[in-house]
């Protein structure tokens, strides 16, 4: 394979977790293929006179702590120099995330994923395309139609759409004599977007998977088991990784989303479930490689680099 130029648009570097960071795992199995590594973030790209180009740093990585990465060049870039981009850096997904992609549009160089897939694949409302696969879902902002939704549940999660990690999400009981007054407060601090709201799953309790899907295809499972006294899985609010297999749910999870994924030319996905449940479609920058790695053994970086030197 010839070596490649890569550039990851990613949070800054230093701010990296070194023994969790998904874009850590993916750039030092980069390196170790002889591939040629830049970085920036998303507000060193730029548009000027017709080119896209980026304030890109070359950069060698390792898993090492508080040494994780060595800075050799500094360059201001056409975004065109390089053979392959990925997005990787982590929602909010706003008008800054959404108005980067218009940018990354422009450039003919491979971008993964896609910046038109990133923006059609809204990561919680793009399930709403899969009703027979989802919880029941509400979206909207009328709090007597969300409590009128919440009276057919014993108790009803609400989210913000576009955050990430668990942030912005509550549980709410019905039976709540201050549930309006609740609803109220957490869509007002939504802003002018909609919320959605879900029937809560009791087993949750017992964990949820994220399935890694790549190019379409289902590659392994995860478990996360969510803290004592919460109902929220993911690692940023104190959730556990533990060893999970793909099921027969799972897979069939997988193979209805893989149409939209591949229209949408999405090669890295993580498919949040619960209990043969689609719960979320997450393509702007999905992590637990490296947890994956420690409690499987599987590999997701040397997969997901084996099909990007295909078609690069």
């Amino acid at each position: 394979m010839t070596s490649l130029r890569i550039a990851v648009q990613m949070d800054p570097i230093e701010k990296m977790i070194v023994n969790h960071d998904t874009s850590l795992a993916l750039m030092v199995e980069a390196q170790a293929r002889g591939h040629e590594l830049w970085w920036f973030t998303p507000n060193d790209l730029f548009y000027d006179t017709g080119v896209v180009k980026a304030n890109a740093r070359r950069v060698s990585v390792s898993f090492t702590e508080a040494a994780h990465y060595e800075t050799h060049e500094e360059a201001v870039r056409s975004v065109d120099d390089f053979d392959v981009v990925l997005v990787r850096q982590d929602p909010p997904f706003d008008m800054g995330y959404v108005s980067n992609t218009y940018l990354l549009e422009l450039v003919d160089t491979l971008v993964i994923n896609p910046p038109q897939g990133i923006r059609n694949i809204s990561e919680k409302m793009s399930i709403l395309q899969f009703p027979e696969l989802t919880p029941t879902t509400w979206v909207g902002r009328d709090v007597e139609a969300l409590e009128a939704f919440a009276k057919r549940f014993d108790q009803v999660v609400l989210k913000i759409l576009f955050m990430m990690g668990g942030e912005g999400v509550i549980k709410l009981a019905a039976s709540d004599p201050q549930f309006k007054k609740k609803a109220r407060a957490f869509i007002s601090a939504a802003g002018r977007e909609p919320i959605l709201a879900q029937e809560f799953l009791p087993a949750v309790s017992g964990g949820d998977k994220r399935v890694f899907v790549l190019n379409g295809e289902p590659f392994a499972a995860l478990k996360r088991l969510p803290k004592a006294g919460d109902f929220r899985a993911n690692l940023a609010v104190g959730g556990q990784a533990a060893a999970g297999e793909l099921d027969d749910d799972d897979r069939a999870i997988a193979a209805a989303v893989a149409p939209l994924l591949q229209r949408e030319g999405i090669v890295f996905a993580g498919l949040d479930v619960i209990a043969g449940k689609l719960i979320e479609i997450n393509v702007t920058s999905p992590t637990l490689a490296q947890e994956l790695k420690r409690l499987s053994g599987l590999d997701l970086p040397k997969a997901f680099w084996d099909r990007v030197e295909a078609i690069a």
